[in-house]
């Protein structure tokens, strides 16, 4: 069963109204459900263009005026962006915020609150002369996997796809996009904030909004619904951001190997993940840009583990209203077919 996502069609492009706001979002989707709620007014911008990543950004000059410019900045939060937080502060201190993570309506995930193999240090994988297969995890500080691992292709080093940190233990998790009942709540902050800004469209946000709450509320049901025949097959990630989508689709993973600090994992991390994967305790490795694609090696040699890739931030999609169905319906197809197989 594929998500069904009820869409209007348009007979015609509609025109922008006069004087629309200037709207500056973070990221494809939080941009994607500013443009559902501006349908018929304007057209929001976004601060990191398509196929680039939100942690190899740099601010170029064009982005400096749109802060400058700005009449509202619709973003996650610091904890997601800490670069912006700062461009922000000197660049737009005249610009309305709306910092969603601070939102209220809806119930964010506090990052190091979950138990999973990237959280613990598995001491039990330290002295372990019964398993051949780990010797070599006792010098693996730099993942050159040296030893009985003769991974081709692993000189690589799994070098400079974990560097980035998303906050510390007690802060919100920000990737709370990915639940679209946390998307929904949103859509009706950022139509209140709109209608704060630009009261002679105020009725056209709420509309709107209402629109694309009934649709993000569909869209949540169909996702629930076709996770269903999964069960309790779990999977492996690349790093731990997926919690939110978890909670939205009733799937878990049993581990990922660069925490929310973006720290590498300890050799006793990468042991235990292997340990799961041969088992059979998880069945797929959901990797994503951010992602060295050798842990795939690493991680599965001698197990039945399948990989897939994810677009957990839309790096790769359209810009625009239908970025966010497509983003969740992208994840849920790459973890149906990887799980499913």
């Amino acid at each position: 069963m594929r998500l069904h996502l009820s869409v209007l069609a348009l007979l015609a492009t509609p025109a922008m109204a006069e004087n629309a706001p200037r709207v500056l979002a973070d990221i494809g989707p939080v941009h994607s459900l500013v443009a559902m709620v501006m349908e018929g007014v304007g057209e929001p911008s976004l601060v990191v263009p398509p196929g680039t990543s939100p942690h190899d950004m740099a601010l170029r000059p064009s982005d400096a005026a749109a802060l400058t410019e700005a009449d509202l900045i619709v973003w996650t939060g610091p904890v997601m962006l800490p670069w912006l937080d700062t461009a922000i502060g000197s660049l737009a201190p005249e610009a309305r915020i709306l910092t969603l993570l601070e939102t209220e309506g809806w119930e964010p995930l506090i990052l190091g609150a979950r138990a999973d193999l990237a959280d613990h240090d598995h001491e039990d994988h330290d002295d372990h002369d019964d398993h051949g297969e780990h010797e070599d995890h006792e010098d693996h500080d730099d993942h050159a996997h040296a030893g009985s691992h003769d991974h081709e292709g692993d000189d690589h080093g799994h070098d400079g796809h974990h560097d980035h940190a998303h906050g510390v233990p007690g802060e919100i998790d920000p990737h709370a996009w990915l639940d679209p009942a946390v998307a929904a709540v949103w859509v009706g902050a950022i139509a209140g904030a709109l209608s704060d800004l630009d009261p002679a469209h105020a009725e056209t946000y709420r509309s709107n909004a209402e629109a694309a709450q009934a649709r993000l509320t569909e869209l949540a049901a169909d996702l629930r619904a076709r996770m269903a025949p999964l069960g309790d097959r779990r999977f492996l990630a690349g790093h731990d951001a997926y919690a939110y989508f978890e909670r939205a689709s009733g799937l878990s993973s049993a581990g990922s190997v660069a925490d929310f600090t973006g720290a590498p994992p300890s050799p006793a991390t990468i042991a235990a993940l292997r340990d799961t994967a041969l088992s059979g305790g998880a069945s797929c490795l959901l990797l994503d840009s951010e992602t060295d694609p050798a842990w795939a090696t690493t991680l599965g040699e001698g197990a039945d583990l399948r990989t897939a890739m994810a677009d957990p931030e839309g790096v790769f999609l359209e810009p625009g209203p239908d970025l966010y169905p497509a983003l969740i319906e992208g994840l849920a197809a790459a973890l149906e077919d990887c799980l499913g197989g």
